[in-house]
């Protein structure tokens, strides 16, 4: 009995030691947060120090060691742009940043190549695969659809772990499609909303790690001063190519009364988002930042508290008014891509990486509508 008391003493005097001498490291290299997360790599993040130059930087942490640091690396612009390559873990991709960021039409010709992709929340690997079965980018994950053009209807943000990932792969991917005479827009959604307004109750443990380390919020990844935060700042809420309008949540009638052009809702969108704490006239915060907003509306499929689903009568109204013949969303999730009301809705928002539902997007090749998959032939939508 002595012996094994004297065995748990001495046991407890060296986890006792262990604990002390852990303390003592170095506090810089020790995350002091409490969230107990694995390995990770995340970055980069580019922020603005002057008009001529960035900072890059990854924040990394080893889960065995419990060491959290900071890697960077300062760039100037040349002839407008910043080129760089990964430096961090296995990051090796190069990393083109123009000057100039600045939003785009939302108006387009129409186009006889349109792929539509849905609700991301950072399944990177899943995105990846429906764009490579497809051939519409290379195996090197280079843009490889000609002139066609690719929507995402908003939502990268959230849930899934390799959210900056996705990032930065759309930020690429436009660069590179422009210069072949393609287009990637890249609408905002609600998740995006999200991101920019400090609102974190769907972001995983890794990126709060990550931000807590440097004493930031989630959310000022993406401030002004970040590329990504000035580059999402340029976004879309409605875009329409031809007679497709494409939107994240919807068009709710209460927001159709307002009557505003394509271009006033994407000017509007920003305005909102970019003042958020400074607004002065309050009287569209609720069409553009709550329920009945392009980014949160469910009701063309769901019925809430606040409305009932809307009628083809009310789905009619909003499509003579902005000059379309069907609106494609996502936010509300389908278990496939499906076309309701006689193809005037069609919905995108199939669970990505979810193993109970098969990733999916959406064809558009002259006029007709398919589901594209990651494993198997496109099928016609009926």
């Amino acid at each position: 009995m002595q012996i094994k008391q004297v065995y748990i003493y001495l046991l407890l005097i060296l986890l006792l030691g262990s604990f002390q001498s852990r303390a003592s490291f170095d506090q810089d290299t020790i995350c002091k947060d409490s969230l107990i997360v694995a390995s990770y790599v995340e970055g980069p993040h580019v922020r603005y120090i002057s008009s001529t130059r960035v900072e890059a930087f990854y924040i990394v942490h080893d889960s065995i060691k419990n060491k959290t640091r900071k890697i960077s690396k300062t760039f100037r612009f040349k002839n407008d742009t910043v080129t760089f390559l990964g430096f961090a873990g296995n990051d090796t991709l190069t990393y083109i940043i123009p000057h100039k960021i600045k939003p785009e039409s939302g108006e387009n010709p129409s186009n006889n190549k349109i792929v539509v992709l849905g609700d991301i929340h950072g399944e990177f690997e899943s995105l990846l695969a429906i764009l490579r079965y497809n051939k519409i980018i290379d195996e090197k994950n280079k843009w490889n659809f000609g002139d066609g053009q690719i929507v995402f209807t908003g939502d990268v943000f959230d849930r899934g772990d390799k959210v900056t990932e996705c990032l930065w792969f759309i930020f690429q991917l436009e660069i590179q499609a422009k210069k072949q005479g393609g287009m990637v827009h890249y609408l905002l959604g609600n998740h995006e909303m999200m991101a920019l307004l400090f609102d974190d109750r769907y972001v995983l443990d890794k990126y709060q790690h990550a931000a807590h380390y440097i004493h930031f919020h989630y959310s000022h990844f993406f401030d002004k001063h970040s590329v990504l935060g000035k580059w999402l700042r340029s976004k879309n809420t409605i875009v329409r190519i031809g007679e497709q309008l494409f939107v994240h949540g919807g068009i709710s009638p209460d927001f159709l009364e307002k009557k505003m052009s394509i271009d006033e809702v994407n000017t509007g969108m920003r305005y909102h988002l970019n003042n958020y704490t400074e607004l002065k006239d309050t009287t569209l915060v609720d069409l553009f930042l709550y329920s009945n907003s392009p980014l949160w509306y469910r009701g063309y499929l769901s019925r809430t508290p606040k409305y009932d689903r809307i009628s083809l009568q009310e789905v009619l109204k909003t499509l003579d008014f902005y000059h379309a013949n069907v609106i494609i969303f996502g936010h509300t999730p389908v278990a496939k891509v499906y076309a309701f009301y006689s193809f005037k809705l069609i919905g995108m928002d199939v669970p990505i990486g979810d193993p109970n539902y098969i990733d999916q997007g959406l064809l558009i090749e002259n006029q007709k509508y398919y589901r594209i998959f990651a494993h198997k032939e496109k099928e016609r939508l009926q």
